[in-house]
Parts: C-alpha cells; structure tokens; sequence
C-alpha cells in the first residue's frame, strides 16, 4: 500500500499535470480556427442589444432563455486577450452586456493585480454601454493551490464590487452561491473542477431570473 506521503506526492503530481493541460488547452484554443472564426464573426454580428461577453463558462452554454442575443465568449480568454478584442464588442453600441471574465488568469497564475489592472481598463472601455451588468468569478475545486486560486478569486471580486460600486454598474454575486463550505465549488456544478455542468448553469440562469424578472434592457 501507498504510505500517506506517497499518496499525497502522487495525487499533488495529477492536479500539477491536471492544472498544465488545462493551461496547454487555454492556449490552443486561442491560435485555433474556431478562436479566429469567432474573433472575426464578432465584427459580422447582427445583433446588437445583449451581448454576453467572457470566456469558455460564457461560450459553451446557450443563453436563448434570454430572448435574442449575441454570445461573445471565447474559451480560453483572459482579460488580456478582451482588452485586445473589446472594440468589437463596443462598436456595436449593445444596449446590455453580461459579463464574467478572469478565471483563465488566474488559473495561469497571471499576477492577480495584474488581472485588476486589466478589468478596470475593460470597465473604462464599456463605460457607455446602457446595462453593464458584471459576474463575480466562480471559485475552482480538485486543483493544485486550489486555496490559493481561490483566494485570488475572491480578492478579485472583492476588488470588483468595490469598483463596479464606484462606477454605479450592476453586479451580481454567483461566487456564494456556488461556493461549497470550504473546499471551492460544489460538485454537483462543473464538469472537471472549473467548468460548469447542466446544473451549473442552471443554476446560473435562475440567479439572473431572480435579480432580473423582467429581463435586461432592450
């Protein structure tokens, strides 16, 4: 049998390796054809009123419970790579934009002030737009430095609510309701540790019905 030091080393190699691929994965997906089909069919989109804007938790679901739309997620991206694409998304002049972006960041161990840096020039960048409504960050499980990835997720949306408070945007808070006592998302919600399953999303959905019964602006 394994000793405890022996399980400990092995399973902390499998979430490094499990962390890396992730990595590996994120960074491929940014030089594939499907990244550059996206990038570039933002500038043919047709329309305009709500954009929901992020990464891979925005890009793989279908948002059509929220009436016409346009999905602007890219898997893989950070808030570096938005900066680099956000005039495509402000060109359009949307009336309302939902977004959630930061995890790939920090899951890539980018300097968390680093990530702040670059939502608050992406904040400035949207600063017209009607209905700016911004996502906490959802906490990651089954990680290497989970605790660590975790912390950086809640000092980022710390750091939103304060700045979005400043800026008289709406947030709204997923991370709480994700959150599973302290060990980081519950299970029952993601695929693999970070992404969302069909209950993830779900519940995701529902927590937007809640804060908007009527739906957003249009």
């Amino acid at each position: 049998m394994l000793s405890t030091q022996s399980w400990r080393s092995r399973t902390g190699i499998i979430l490094v390796l499990g962390l890396f691929s992730l990595w590996i994965f994120s960074e491929l997906l940014t030089k594939s054809p499907y990244h550059k089909e996206k990038f570039y069919g933002f500038r043919q989109m047709k329309q305009e009123n709500l954009i929901f804007l992020g990464d891979s938790m925005t890009d793989w679901h279908n948002w059509h419970h929220f009436g016409a739309h346009y999905n602007a997620g890219i898997s893989g991206d950070t808030t570096a790579g938005l900066l680099a694409r956000i005039n495509t998304i402000t060109e359009r002049k949307p009336h309302t934009v939902v977004l959630m972006i930061g995890v790939n960041d920090l899951l890539n161990d980018k300097p968390l002030e680093q990530v702040k840096r670059n939502y608050s020039r992406i904040l400035d960048a949207l600063s017209d737009t009607r209905e700016l409504i911004i996502l906490s960050t959802l906490p990651v499980i089954d990680f290497y430095q989970a605790d660590q990835i975790n912390a950086n997720i809640k000092a980022l949306n710390t750091f939103l609510k304060n700045e979005v408070q400043k800026r008289h945007i709406r947030y709204i808070d997923l991370h709480t309701s994700f959150w599973g006592d302290h060990f980081g998302m519950q299970r029952q919600y993601t695929l693999d540790g970070v992404h969302l399953n069909s209950q993830g999303y779900l519940l995701w959905e529902n927590i937007l019905k809640k804060e908007f019964p009527s739906g957003f602006s249009k």
